[in-house]
């Protein structure tokens, strides 16, 4: 999340693939269930980071006539 809002901040087009992101520790951890689903949330909520799952970023970005 971080990286992503610093490469906006720079000028950078950016992409979030939401279920590719991840943290080492639980939920239960930090105390936020759900805590994942919110940052992408947010992010994009701000209009500025595209946020997409997987499956979405390859049906929006594959590449035509590829070997």
């Amino acid at each position: 999340m971080f990286t992503a809002i610093s490469a906006f901040d720079r000028g950078y087009k950016v992409t979030f693939i939401e279920n590719a992101t991840g943290t080492g520790n639980t939920d239960e951890t930090y105390e936020m269930q759900g805590l994942e689903k919110f940052v992408g949330k947010v992010l994009q909520w701000s209009n500025v980071i595209e946020v997409l799952d997987y499956e979405e970023y390859v049906e929006e970005y594959k590449a035509e006539n590829t070997i």
